[in-house]
């Protein structure tokens, strides 16, 4: 990703043609999130926090 790509992607979404399918299929993403040291710690800490 370079450094201009999350204000690109920021604009685009303001358009009003924009759909998010625009951006990849639902399948990456999931995929993404399932692999992503970020996410997964994200999760583990929400658990965290629903069983305290």
């Amino acid at each position: 990703m370079s450094a201009t790509e999350p204000g690109t992607a920021i604009s685009r979404s303001f358009r009003q043609s924009y759909h998010p399918s625009q951006e990849g299929s639902l399948r990456r993403a999931v995929e993404y999130l399932a692999a992503s040291p970020a996410a997964r710690a994200a999760a583990a800490a929400v658990g965290r926090a629903a069983m305290s």
